[in-house]
Formats: structure tokens, sequence, C-alpha cells
């Protein structure tokens, strides 16, 4: 009879995420230590600012050349801007290796530095400025830049600040949800999950997990083939 082999533990996160998740205090460092630390902190922003310089330009680029510099069309989310549908169709694929998110924020953000010309937005980082996009209008963005400014917010605490004031507007975040994105979700997910290698693995499950374990993960399964034959569904009504 074959030996039942010990299923594999599960992933932990890393120390120094956890530990930053939980916001221990500094770390003490050596005199070395923290010259090594002040390098890598120089080389991080230089980093950053040559990620957000490309970002910045490229959604300026597109907002100028694509949408002829009109932001209200570049923030329409029902577009029927050719090229632009055209470039979203071929973000994250061969063609186009830059995320539909990056995408959209990089556009977005363009559309609304020409907007809102208050000192507190524009001067804040591209980062920021992402997160704080779901808040929707000029105003309110203009508003939350206004705080994020003021208390000089990290990244983690503007998006709490964000999200608490959804939560106060009685709004939750917005979903967006496009034909285009709902393909790449559903294949991202039949891709992985329907993989030669998953399929044994899981036939392999049957001999090292317990019965309970393996029922709670089919009912699961069943209940995500339920609401992908309700997508399918209603996106097959006319």
């Amino acid at each position: 009879m074959a030996s039942r082999r010990k299923p594999a533990p599960a992933p932990t996160r890393p120390r120094a995420l956890d530990a930053a998740q939980h916001g221990e205090p500094p770390i003490k460092l050596t005199g070395t230590q923290r010259t090594l630390l002040n390098e890598a902190l120089r080389r991080g922003e230089d980093v950053r600012e040559q990620v957000e310089s490309a970002i910045t330009s490229y959604g300026r680029w597109i907002l100028g050349a694509v949408f002829a510099d009109d932001a209200a069309a570049a923030l329409d989310d029902r577009t029927d801007n050719p090229v632009w549908r055209e470039l979203v169709r071929r973000a994250g694929g061969p063609t186009l290796k830059v995320t539909r998110h990056l995408l959209y924020v990089a556009v977005r953000l363009a559309a609304r530095d020409k907007r809102i010309l208050d000192q507190s937005w524009q001067g804040l980082d591209a980062g920021r400025k992402e997160l704080l996009l779901p808040l929707g209008t000029d105003e309110r963005l203009r508003e939350g830049a206004q705080h994020v400014a003021k208390f000089n917010l990290t990244h983690a605490s503007t998006k709490q600040y964000v999200t608490e004031l959804l939560r106060g507007s009685g709004r939750a975040p917005a979903v967006r949800v496009t034909v285009p994105r709902l393909v790449q979700r559903v294949q991202r997910l039949r891709e992985t999950l329907g993989s030669p290698a998953i399929l044994r693995k899981v036939h392999d499950l049957r001999e090292t997990t317990d019965p309970a374990d393996r029922k709670e993960a089919a009912d699961e399964i069943e209940r995500l083939r339920g609401v992908l034959g309700e997508l399918a569904k209603a996106l097959r009504k006319r």
C-alpha cells in the first residue's frame, strides 16, 4: 500500500512584508548597514522617478494623440474611439505588453492632470494619485489630494483614507467591468486551473487530502461553475 504523502505546507508571507504590514518600529542598524540602506533608498527613488515619468509621458501622449487632448473623452468609459479600443484589446498581449490596468491609469492620470490644476494634486506622486482615482470627480480628487499632501500620507494610509471616504459617502469602490477585462480574467483562470499539471496534481490530492477538505474544495468549484454559468447566460441575452 502506498504511503500517504504529507501535503505541502502553505506558503508563508515574507517576514519583511509581514513586519511592515503590522507597523514594527525601525530596525537598529550599524553604520555600515545604514550607509547601505541609504544607497538602496536613493536607487529606489531613482526607479520610482523613472517608472512614473514613463507612465506619465505615455498617458500624456495618448491623451494628445489619440484623444486630441480631450480629457472628457479620455475619461468616458463608453468612448467609441477605435484606436483606444484597439489599444485596450491588445494590452497585456504579445503586441502590447503593458497591462490594461496600467494603460487605464496612465490615461486617467493624464486627463486628471489636465483638469485639476490645484498644486496639491499636481505635486503628488503618480502612485498616490492612482490611489485617489476611485473618488471619481475632479472636486473630490482635489480635496483628497489636499488632505494627502497636508498630512503627507503614505500609500497605505492614502488607500485607507479613500476607502473610508467611499464608505462614508455610502458608495463602495467602483467596480469596472468590460468585456475584454472579463475575457482576460476568465482566460487566466481557465489556463491556470485547466493545465495538465494542475489536473494531475488534483488527482494526486485525492490520496493525500482529508475527505472533508476535498468536499469543501469540490463544493466551491461547483459554486464557481454556477457563477460562470450565470455570466455566460447574461452575456448571451439580447
